[in-house]
Parts: structure tokens; sequence; C-alpha cells
């Protein structure tokens, strides 16, 4: 069915005349609806009691956001100092490793110094740059060399015992046969029978004593020195312990030795610039 076309404009002008009604009705009553002391009408109080969580929500929301603001500031200057605190924690364990390690450096060089004042030769102190003990030739290089006075069959050792000596040189560094090679010999003795004997490297762990004749007292336990009847190594380097003295398969004694030098831990050594035997007084026979 067709609606009326002159009622379609009507119908917002009889809207608003209804609600201008409602309005002018709603302020009459609450003019009329005062009640005794009280300054606000029913119309204010309606406002506000629908308008009253407003407020409230804003005031809630601004409150959190003003605490997450605080939090997050809180945990920024936390973190900031949990980092300042790690970073000082770091370099105090730093710098008290290298105390501790200074520390052990000087009782080492304290002992070294001590042991290279029993010796009548010129000594000097070198630092261990390579260790090789895996390969055929048993060796170690120092950083001094023949600008420093080292020359080869100079003696090295620590403060625990023999080494080896020098059997290389260049301007600033030296290569050391150690005692434990197998092409290395030196005249060593017993220190509590002075019973002498050779000492030879056996590539391994230990060395072997030979020449010990098999109704010597040598027993587990005896020290071993050097003899300083090769011409070469100083009288009374301890070169290790024995620790297997057993009779041999001819008239001499099985005798193991414990070498007193760890070569795993060689690091600051000490060079004995021993005098050497010239070759004319060696060769010569009257």
């Amino acid at each position: 069915m067709a609606v009326p076309t002159d009622v379609i404009p009507r119908r917002p002008t009889l809207l608003f005349f209804v609600v201008l009604v409602l309005l002018l009705v709603l302020m009459s009553l609450s003019n009329q609806t005062r009640y005794i002391g009280e300054t606000r009408t029913m119309f204010e109080r309606t406002v506000m009691t629908i308008f009253s969580p407003v407020p409230k929500f804003v005031n809630w929301v601004g409150g959190s956001a003003q605490d997450m603001h605080h939090g997050y500031l809180d945990m920024r200057r936390a973190v900031n100092e949990n980092v300042e605190l790690r970073r000082k924690v770091a370099s105090l364990t730093t710098e008290n490793l290298k105390l501790r390690q200074s520390g052990s450096d000087m009782r080492r060089l304290r002992s070294l110094l001590a042991y290279a004042e029993q010796f009548d030769f010129e000594t000097s102190m070198a630092q261990t740059i390579m260790l090789d003990t895996a390969g055929r030739f048993k060796s170690i290089i120092i950083d001094r060399g023949s600008d420093d006075g080292v020359e080869v069959n100079d003696i090295i050792a620590n403060a625990n015992g023999l080494v080896g000596r020098v059997v290389l040189t260049t301007k600033d560094l030296s290569k050391v046969q150690l005692v434990t090679d197998n092409n290395c010999s030196v005249g060593s003795l017993v220190e509590r029978t002075r019973r002498q004997g050779v000492v030879r490297g056996s590539g391994a762990a230990n060395v072997q004593m030979f020449d010990i004749p098999a109704l010597a007292d040598v027993q587990p336990g005896d020290r071993v020195l050097t003899a300083g009847i090769d011409g070469i190594f100083p009288k009374g380097i301890p070169i290790g312990t024995v620790v297997r003295s057993e009779p041999g398969q001819s008239l001499f004694k099985s005798v193991t030795v414990k070498p007193s030098v760890d070569f795993g831990t060689i690091e600051e050594v000490i060079v004995i610039h021993t005098r050497k035997i010239p070759p004319q007084v060696v060769r010569y026979a009257p």
C-alpha cells in the first residue's frame, strides 16, 4: 500500500516536539521535587547518578597508567643497576684473578731465584714459549738466545730440578733438549750412597739409570742428582727419584727414575751458563 507523501516530512518535526515536551516536563518535575535542605534537583541527581562512574573510571585509568609508568621507570632503573653491578663484579673478579696470578708468579720466581743463588755459575731467567713432548725429539723453546749470552750446552733447570740442555740458539730464541729425550744422557749419582751411573731418556714420562752394578744399594725413594762428570751438567742438580730398582739381565740393575720436573707445567726456567771444556783439552793425550 502506498504511503502518503505528506506524512514522511512530518515525522522529524513530531519527534523533535515530543523530546522537547519531555525535557520541559522533566525540568518542571525536578524543580518541584527538591528535598528540604537539598541543593540539587532530581534532574541533577539523575544526571550525576548516570555519569558518576565516568570520573571514577577516568581516575582509575589515570592512576593505573601512572603506576605503570612509575613501575616501568623503577624496572629500568633496577635493570641498569643490575647491569652496572654485573660489570663491577666482572671487573673485580678479573682483578682478583690477576692478583692471584701475580702472587703465584711471585712465589714461583722467588723459588727460582733462591735456587739460582746456589750455583757458582752465571745464571739468567727465561720464559718457555713452546713445549714439544709428543714428537720424536722432546724439547722446549725459550725466549732467550745468543744475544742474551745463551750458548749451546748451557743447562736449563727450574726450582724442581733438571730440565735439559741447550742444543740450538738463534739471536732471540733457544731450543732445549729435555732430559726425557732418547738422545739425552746425564752423568748422575744416587744421593744416599753416592753410587754413580748414567741417566738416559726413554722418550716416555720416566728415565732410566744405567751402569748400576747388580749388588749396588739402590732403592725406591732414593734421590738422583747430576754427578758433574760428563763435562756438561754441573754437579748437584736434582734429576728425579728412583721408583723401581730390580735385577737386570746382566751384571747391572734395571733402575727407573721419575723426573723431578713436571714437563707439562714448565713456565719460567733458569739458564745456567756453564764453563765449557775446550775440545782440545778433551782430545789431548800426552
